[in-house]
């Protein structure tokens, strides 16, 4: 098995109300940081796992229906934060970037992909189909910018299908093996986006990164779900939840793997602090 060198970044952060991400609790703000992975392979270089925010995020919603996006996520990220100028900071090159795992198309997960020209994009056929080609409302009704994708992105896209031979992981389901290497593992997170997948990287210590399965630790370590008010951004209640127990038995079944929820701030300050 083929390991690689990982890095928890974070691109800009939002702010939600703990009381809707962990039910009963209270009305305090948080920040939710938009985290993505920064991953270096022996083989096929610079990869990353989502993009996190840009100042891109401030012009695409300046104009209706997708002012509505910015009013209800406040957003704060600088130009230093940016993935791009972060990487530029490890002396990193945009073109240097071979591969994007997109786990979702929020804004916060593609938000820097225009700034990555050579990269593959890599995402779930499910995923892609439920937000290609919609526009104005039917758009932001997924959550999803279409401003902030690349023109070529169609071309530069490959599709994961879990309905193709797949390996499978006792509890968690089906895995996809992009590499055939066992260095990054694939697998479906239904819920809290159509087609919305994870990633389960060999680095020197197993990495489970879960995108929104879960917002915070507290939500798959206790199984305490956000507010149900929040159904009404999700794409489906009930998957959401079978995607959050099957990471939470995952947690159980293998409690050395350090589980990343994308916009957890105590795990991602943790992290940070340690690497």
């Amino acid at each position: 098995m083929t390991k690689v060198k990982f890095k928890l970044e974070s691109a800009g952060y939002c702010e939600a109300k703990q009381s809707y991400v962990l039910k009963g609790t209270s009305g305090k703000t948080i920040k939710f940081y938009a985290t993505y992975g920064h991953i270096e392979h022996p083989i096929y270089g610079h990869i990353l796992f989502d993009s996190g925010y840009t100042r891109r995020f401030y012009e695409v919603t300046k104009k209706l229906p997708f002012k509505l996006y910015a009013k209800l996520t406040k957003v704060f990220v600088t130009e230093k934060e940016e993935a791009i100028n972060m990487l530029k900071k490890k002396g990193i090159d945009s073109h240097e970037i071979k591969y994007i795992i997109i786990s979702h198309f929020h804004a916060d997960h593609i938000g820097g992909l225009k700034d990555f020209p050579n990269a593959k994009f890599i995402c779930s056929e499910d995923a892609y189909n439920d937000i290609r080609n919609k526009k104005g409302v039917l758009a932001l009704k997924k959550g999803f910018i279409p401003a902030l994708m690349p023109k070529d992105f169609q071309a530069r896209t490959q599709l994961l299908c879990f309905k193709n031979k797949t390996k499978k992981i006792e509890g968690l389901g089906k895995v996809i093996d992009i590499f055939e290497d066992g260095s990054i593992l694939i697998c479906q997170l239904d819920g809290h986006a159509k087609g919305q997948i994870g990633a389960i990287i060999n680095a020197e210590k197993k990495i489970f990164l879960i995108s929104d399965a879960a917002w915070l630790k507290e939500n798959y370590a206790n199984l305490h779900l956000p507010s149900h008010s929040v159904r009404l951004f999700f794409d489906s209640w009930r998957d959401f939840k079978n995607s959050l127990n099957r990471v939470h038995k995952y947690s159980k079944a293998y409690p050395e793997t350090v589980i990343i929820p994308c916009h957890c701030e105590q795990t991602y300050l943790k992290l940070k602090n340690t690497e």
